[in-house]
């Protein structure tokens, strides 16, 4: 490590003053869940020689650890399993961020990464976690073909998301320029957008509650509605870019 991180409460209060405080209006959860937590982890992970993608990688084992559970474990145990591994999976997914940050150690090849484990986390979850719901209802498919409807609307969101990002850029009106949208409007497209990262802790609140698979509509309805949003966004991106060019 080259240089001492700063002291931590600075960096809570600077992370407070800006991007938690943006985030909350397009993340909520993990704010809420995640970046207090793992800007601990980070911030103590500085004073070691750990890499940024090293944290990414042990993120990764998420992934194996999700698809360990539905096929060893019990089905009464196996979907709060695949929830906290999810969980952990998001949690550091946030810490290398927050350590690439914090140590100046940012680099293109982390961020391509940590791009692919995220993709294939959240894939893998919501396929796992509707396994584990069919096999603890004693159904054979209802719950997985939701879960796996729900994984591939994400991931083919932001794949059209990302391509667009690519040929045209980033949009100039973001959450960052325009400033906190604090309309009725506002509040509720935040509130839903912000849900995403609480899916882990949904899905286990679920199995807690006894709902088992029912829980797994909300993914779907959000990617349903990632979706649609994505696909408009990027209609009217390239009709303007066209009617520019």
């Amino acid at each position: 490590m080259d240089a001492c991180p700063p002291p931590f409460l600075s960096l809570v209060g600077e992370n407070l003053r800006t991007r938690w405080t943006v985030k909350m209006w397009t993340a909520w959860g993990y704010v809420l869940f995640y970046r207090p937590l793992s800007l601990a982890i980070a911030w103590g992970l500085a004073f070691t020689s750990l890499s940024p993608t090293s944290v990414t990688l042990i993120g990764g084992l998420s992934i194996p650890a999700m698809v360990a559970a539905v096929v060893l474990l019990p089905v009464e145990v196996a979907m709060p399993v695949i929830g906290l591994a999810a969980y952990l999976g998001g949690l550091f997914d946030c810490v290398d961020g927050d350590l690439a940050r914090i140590t100046g150690r940012t680099s293109r090849f982390g961020g391509y990464i940590d791009f692919q484990i995220d993709v294939v986390r959240w894939a893998v979850f919501y396929v796992t976690a509707g396994i584990a719901a069919d096999e603890a209802a004693g159904d054979e498919h209802t719950w997985t073909t939701v879960a796996a409807t729900a994984a591939w609307l994400k991931v083919f969101a932001r794949g059209a998301r990302d391509y667009r990002i690519s040929k045209l850029g980033r949009d100039p009106d973001t959450t960052e320029s325009r400033g906190v949208n604090r309309t009725f409007a506002g509040v509720i497209v935040a509130f839903f957008s912000g849900i995403d990262g609480s899916l882990p802790i949904l899905v286990v609140a679920g199995w807690w509650a006894g709902v088992g698979g029912w829980a797994l509509i909300v993914p779907l309805v959000l990617s349903i509605a990632d979706a649609v949003e994505t696909q408009y966004a990027n209609i009217v991106r390239y009709r303007r870019a066209d009617r520019e060019a």
